[in-house]
């Protein structure tokens, strides 16, 4: 968001950038927040972010700019460095988020880089990178802070005044002698104890911790859930092996709801990386535009297969749209809330059949509702009363399967492990037209020989 204050820093900055006054640009520079100068330089030309960059001189306030760019704005700043120099901004970060970016470059030019780091930071970074990249191994920081179960109190706090280096929030980690995770102690606890007393004697026992290999979103659901700003990750023998903190839970869930909204829109989130390659864009969403091409000439075809009765009643083609706009969106709506509340936690994969004929009753509704209306427009529109009845009847079958397929569809993929997002807006909005349309007309030409 770009407050005021922030919109005249930005035109400050390219007054200075144009008249190349580098002085002065330095001193403005300095004085910003890490997070203001990466928003100021996405709204800069690749010539005056060039500016922006040759600029600052001190490496740790570059790498925490760098820190909060996107993706492809991270891969254009590193693309035409040499690795020695990458390495000198990544040493100046934590083993996380050097893992993070170096997941986002070639394999090629990461192995280049690497040489020229810290040994100790190679070696963490690459225990890192070994992890899938979704799990709760790839964003954990393995720079904790953990202290044996027979140290005291008075001893503890020592330690902490010499702390560096090390992920902190308020939570201090107590391990026994094979760095397995025995309890967890809050600062307050500590500070309230008196010296002589061992942690193991005040620490807190049941310990919300995750695995190493879970996926990362169920990781952000266990910090939500406890209000945690911490969460210790251990091992298979339940070996501390590093933290996940708040911050890090924030990018995960604006990841993961921004990985969803693509999948949703038919694309991925990886093409955000591929910057103006038209080609590469273009191969992402076209298997999703083909499924759509191909299910929209399914409907060609129904159409096609009812063709000679609706010659003989050719009104009923102008209800065409309506029920074909009305069934994709009542499915994307059923669709939606399952996916977002499973997302959230608030639906759980064992109550999905009582989700799936909620929403039917829910749709039965809304078509009662919808196909009532049809049924007193159409007969003012065309002068025939048994229209109304025809079309009107229709409708509210055409909107109440909808809700069924627009559950049903993600639901079915939930049973089988798949992300539900993949089947959302292209998928269950083709799916209704031709299942709306087949119905509509069923329905129509069994009335009409009735009527």
């Amino acid at each position: 968001m770009i407050t005021p204050a922030l919109r005249v820093k930005i035109e400050t900055v390219k007054k200075l950038v144009r008249k190349n006054a580098k002085t002065s640009l330095e001193k403005v520079l300095n004085k910003l927040h890490p997070a203001d100068i990466a928003l100021i330089i996405k709204h800069l030309s690749d010539l005056d972010r060039k500016k922006i960059w040759e600029s600052i001189s001190d490496k740790s306030k570059l790498a925490s700019i760098i820190l909060e760019l996107d993706d492809s704005q991270i891969i254009e700043f590193f693309e035409d460095m040499q690795p020695n120099e990458i390495a000198l901004i990544l040493n100046e970060m934590e083993s996380d988020d050097t893992a993070n970016i170096l997941r986002l470059l070639e394999q090629e030019k990461v192995n280049e880089i690497l040489k020229y780091m810290k040994k100790d930071e190679v070696e963490a970074v690459e225990e890192l990178l070994h992890y899938p990249e979704d799990s709760a191994g790839a964003v954990m920081n393995p720079n904790f802070f953990a202290l044996h179960e027979d140290t005291t109190v008075k001893e503890a706090t020592k330690v902490l005044h010499k702390a560096e280096d090390v992920e902190m929030v308020f939570y201090l980690y107590v391990v026994d002698d094979e760095g397995r995770l025995v309890g967890v102690i809050s600062l307050r606890q500590l500070i309230l104890n008196p010296p002589e007393k061992k942690l193991k004697e005040i620490m807190t026992k049941d310990i919300i911790r995750v695995t190493v290999d879970m996926d990362r979103e169920d990781v952000a659901k266990v910090v939500e859930k406890y209000d945690l700003l911490a969460v210790p990750v251990v091992d298979e023998q339940n070996r501390l092996v590093g933290i996940i903190t708040v911050d890090d839970i924030i990018d995960i869930i604006r990841e993961e709801a921004t990985e969803d909204i693509y999948k949703m829109a038919g694309t991925t989130d990886d093409e955000v990386l591929m910057g103006n390659k038209s080609l590469k864009i273009a191969k992402v969403r076209l298997p999703w535009l083909l499924i759509t091409f191909v299910g929209e000439l399914v409907s060609g075809f129904v159409i096609t297969f009812f063709q000679g009765r609706v010659q003989e009643f050719v009104v009923l083609a102008s209800f065409m749209p309506l029920i074909m706009a009305m069934g994709g969106n009542v499915g994307s709506q059923s669709a939606t809330i399952l996916i977002r509340g499973m997302a959230l936690g608030r639906i759980d994969s064992k109550n999905l059949g009582k989700i799936i004929f909620k929403e039917i009753r829910v749709g039965m509704i809304m078509g009662l509702i919808m196909g009532l209306l049809l049924a007193l427009v159409a007969p003012i529109w065309h002068g025939d009363p048994k229209l109304g009845i025809i079309v009107g009847t229709a409708m509210f079958a055409a909107v109440t399967f909808s809700t069924f397929t627009g559950t049903f569809v993600p639901a079915t993929l939930i049973r089988f492990n798949f992300d539900p997002a993949v089947a959302s807006s292209p998928f269950i909005s083709t799916l209704n037209d031709i299942t709306g349309l087949t119905i509509y007309f069923t329905i129509s030409m069994l009335l009409l020989s009735i009527l």
